[in-house]
């Protein structure tokens, strides 16, 4: 990583260099608002008010099978025996988490318990799918923005179960159990006191998650949420510790938006592996990343970002931050 600050002040002259802002749109015609369930897949997972039914309102989130999936039903086998170009079906499932039944673009308008209820959902289809022995992996993440590759407005997840580890995964599973195997602890925790000591990259802190912009980030205002207490799987999360992280995700998303004015972002789960226990090594976590910049042709050649804001700046700035009353009340409007 190469920690730029001065590249902050390069002119930008080209049109639409500079991020947009997030843009509310096609309310009007919006299929994830409740009542239009019927332009939808039918419903593998809903948390509905008692005797409403299945695919019909009612509803406070529903997980529905995309609609133009990445990966689907196909027969799990080799194509060929290549040695050369290998090759594997697209299978897998892919899934929306349709996180409120009325029109609301920006999750830090969620009451605390909706927030929550992401969280649970996330946790309780990737126990539905670990039931599939095909399924090694799941990918939990949501998309804010165009800029972050959203297509519609209307707050939604994704999830999309493999059958293997992604590579980037397998990497830090491997790195965290060497690390481990080394020193005896898990590098995460060890990490975490070490920033909870110096405190200069902490951003937030609850009773069982600390936000941090990690050192030598990738990006801008890139964040880190984890758990303080060691868990390797995030199918482990309970319904209170759901609550707490939605206690520190709703400030920060806050605190984002007014420092950064309404940015695009990713966040994505980084968790183990379906079924590989509760190893030493690893740690799972949430990463965050606001939208401010591009990756362009050096990152590309080499893989090496650049980050004009240093992290220890970015925590700062984010621990300072006001956000509007009205963003610290646990009610949802719609």
């Amino acid at each position: 990583m190469i920690i730029a600050p001065e590249r902050s002040r390069r002119p930008l002259g080209l049109a639409s260099t500079k991020p947009h802002s997030r843009h509310d749109v096609e309310r009007d015609d919006c299929p994830f608002c409740e009542g239009r369930e019927d332009q939808s897949p039918p419903e593998v997972l809903a948390y509905r008010e008692p005797g409403s039914a299945t695919n019909g309102p009612g509803w406070s989130l529903r997980v529905v099978p995309n609609k133009y999936p990445a990966v689907g039903d196909y027969e799990f086998a080799t194509t060929g025996k290549d040695l050369f170009f290998q090759s594997l079906p697209a299978f897998g499932r892919h899934e929306v988490v349709v996180e409120c039944p009325f029109h609301e673009a920006n999750p830090a308008q969620f009451s605390l318990a909706r927030i929550a209820s992401i969280f649970r959902a996330y946790r309780d289809r990737m126990l539905d799918l670990a039931a599939d022995p095909w399924v090694a992996y799941v990918s939990a993440f949501k998309n804010v923005g165009a800029e972050a590759g959203a297509s519609l407005a209307h707050s939604h997840s994704q999830l999309i179960a493999l059958p293997l580890v992604p590579e980037a995964v397998q990497e830090d599973w491997d790195n965290a159990q060497r690390y481990d195997s080394e020193h005896g602890h898990c590098v995460y925790c060890a990490m975490l006191e070490r920033e909870l000591r110096e405190g200069v990259r902490i951003v937030l802190e609850s009773p069982g998650f600390v936000v941090l912009a990690p050192y030598a980030s990738r990006f801008a205002y890139e964040l880190w949420v984890l758990p303080r207490t060691h868990e390797s799987c995030f199918e482990s999360l309970t319904d209170e510790a759901a609550l707490d992280l939605a206690t520190l995700l709703k400030p920060l998303l806050g605190k984002l938006d007014a420092v950064l004015s309404a940015p695009a972002y990713n966040w994505y789960v980084r968790t183990g592996p379906l079924r590989s226990g509760r190893p030493p090594g690893f740690h799972w976590h949430l990463q965050l990343f606001p939208r401010t910049t591009r990756v362009a042709g050096f990152e590309w050649a080499t893989g090496c970002f650049i980050n004009a804001v240093p992290p220890e700046r970015a925590a700062s700035e984010l621990r300072s931050a006001r956000i509007e009353a009205a963003m610290s009340l646990a009610v949802d409007h719609g």
